[in-house]
């Protein structure tokens, strides 16, 4: 027997007040399918998690979106976050920092100079200054290290052309902070 993808009573009325309270909080998406929510919702409740719980995991992801700008499109489906009990990581978090202050562009950067004009001040703080030179082991050609994969596969994406440019080579090297260099710079000011 097929079960149906959108159950006819996916969430129990009993929980339908709870829900709204979640769904108020959780940030705004275009689609954000509410009867694929409403079926997480309900089986996360039967697994043990407090409605209040859910609600307030919501509002801090939401808090989160709102604090790091992050668009829409980029915002997590309800569904997924309560299926993938994303909410966990919400739940016993410290208040938000205070926004600091936004980063300047560091002139000194081996990168910027052949950069000027060619990417923005605000891409080059958030995209190419966390960037650090090294070198890969056993190879002598200097590496350019990012901090996340994400980040690696970003700046390769939409950057490559600029960058093989700037340092005038033919083939860029991008790859991840090896474990000691990440430690070095997550320790830094």
């Amino acid at each position: 027997m097929q079960r149906a993808l959108f159950p006819k009573d996916g969430l129990p009325k009993h929980l339908r007040d709870d829900f709204d309270i979640f769904w108020e909080a959780y940030p705004a998406r275009k689609p954000n399918p509410r009867a694929l929510a409403e079926v997480a919702y309900g089986r996360a409740v039967r697994e043990g998690v407090q409605p209040d719980d859910l609600a307030r995991a919501a509002a801090r992801y939401s808090d989160e979106v709102r604090a790091q700008k992050i668009e829409a499109a980029f915002v997590v489906h309800a569904a997924t976050f309560l299926r993938q009990r994303r909410y966990l990581d919400y739940l016993h978090v410290k208040a938000p920092a205070p926004e600091a202050a936004p980063r300047q562009v560091d002139e000194a950067h081996p990168l910027r100079a052949g950069t000027r004009g060619r990417i923005s001040d605000a891409d080059f703080v958030r995209w190419i200054m966390p960037l650090r030179q090294g070198r890969r082991e056993g190879d002598e050609r200097a590496c350019w290290y990012a901090p996340t994969a994400f980040h690696r596969d970003w700046v390769r994406q939409q950057y490559a052309t600029e960058l093989r440019e700037a340092l005038k080579v033919r083939v860029l090297f991008i790859d991840v902070y090896p474990a000691m260099l990440r430690t070095v710079v997550e320790s830094a000011p």
